[in-house]
């Protein structure tokens, strides 16, 4: 069973729309591009299939936006005070998993844009084992480039910023934000993922050896459905995750499950993709590279698949309930 209303001509219509989209614009111009094309009444109509569509064609084209921002906002903004114009997101940083820094401070996080045109942050901070948010001027923010081998993310890292105002209290609200924008990055990774192995598919059926293509050698042809497999399986966690999202912590246990499954499946379509290329798969001469690093930054946000996997493991031997992932 899927969560989408979506046919498949609206798909194939919007899907070229956002393909346009993502090769002409990049940063923050992207929201009024999607503005433009009647976004959110698409979102409205079909929440499931809009959001995977938009993101998976956002990971597709190795976009650098702040698209996220609004998946996250859309279920904070209730639990905030009236806004002062454009909102942008403090997310954890990747190296705190999916905590916030304590509200005592300072706090360290990750900007997935520049702040030139955002009126106010939205800052997640524990406080008494509990999650609160704050607003805060972009102007009182110190910025740096991330380090890694991304370049083209365009996030930046914040440190060392000293909270201040009264914290509002938004467990709840917080925990479907993150369950939400863990579906939205999960479909984000399968579109990097796709994207490389269509890569991997069109090298090794090009590239000639003993006569015929080496996508006809049997151990290629293996690690190629490995990772159509792969990526396969975040497509069918996907839909039940999306299943799940209208309860009341918005389907949090699904979307974790769906988010360290696309984690999982980005390391092993990675790995095949940079195998099948050979010595060229991490170099400058072939795009593969590019797919590696983003697909491994999308993976560390909102909590990588490793860390996910140890949280899940606590859970379960704490007696967690365990909702549905997958559907046969």
């Amino acid at each position: 069973m899927t969560s989408t209303t979506m046919d498949a001509a609206t798909a194939d219509l919007l899907t070229g729309s956002l393909r346009e989209l993502f090769t002409g614009s990049a940063g923050r111009a992207v929201g009024p591009a999607l503005a433009a094309l009647g976004w959110s009444e698409v979102v409205a109509e079909d929440p499931a299939g809009a959001t995977t569509l938009l993101f998976t064609e956002h990971g597709r084209a190795l976009a650098s936006s702040p698209a996220l921002d609004s998946v996250l906002l859309a279920e904070l903004d209730p639990v905030l005070p009236a806004g002062r114009g454009t909102r942008a997101v403090l997310y954890p940083h990747p190296a705190d998993g999916d905590q916030p820094s304590t509200v005592d401070g300072p706090v360290r996080g990750l900007l997935l844009a520049g702040l030139e045109s955002v009126d106010e942050v939205v800052v997640s901070v524990r406080a008494n084992d509990s999650i609160a948010l704050l607003t805060a001027d972009p102007g009182s923010f110190t910025t740096e480039p991330v380090a890694g081998f991304d370049a083209g993310s365009g996030w930046l890292t914040v440190a060392g910023w000293q909270p201040s105002g009264t914290p509002v209290p938004a467990a709840q609200a917080w925990e479907r934000a993150v369950a939400a924008g863990r579906r939205a990055l999960a479909a984000e990774i399968a579109g990097v993922c796709q994207a490389a192995l269509d890569l991997a598919v069109t090298h090794t059926s090009a590239r000639v050896q003993y006569g015929r293509p080496i996508a006809s050698f049997q151990a290629v042809r293996h690690r190629l459905a490995e990772g159509h497999v792969a990526i396969s399986d975040i497509a069918s966690m996907l839909d039940a995750a999306w299943a799940t999202a209208g309860s009341a912590n918005g389907g949090a246990w699904a979307a974790a499950m769906v988010k360290l499954r696309a984690g999982r499946a980005q390391a092993e379509v990675m790995r095949h993709g940079v195998q099948v290329l050979g010595a060229m798969g991490l170099t400058g001469e072939s795009e593969m590279h590019r797919y590696v690093a983003r697909a491994s930054a999308l993976d560390a946000l909102l909590g990588g698949h490793r860390s996910l996997s140890a949280a899940t493991g606590r859970a379960l031997l704490a007696g967690a309930h365990a909702d549905p992932v997958v559907e046969v």
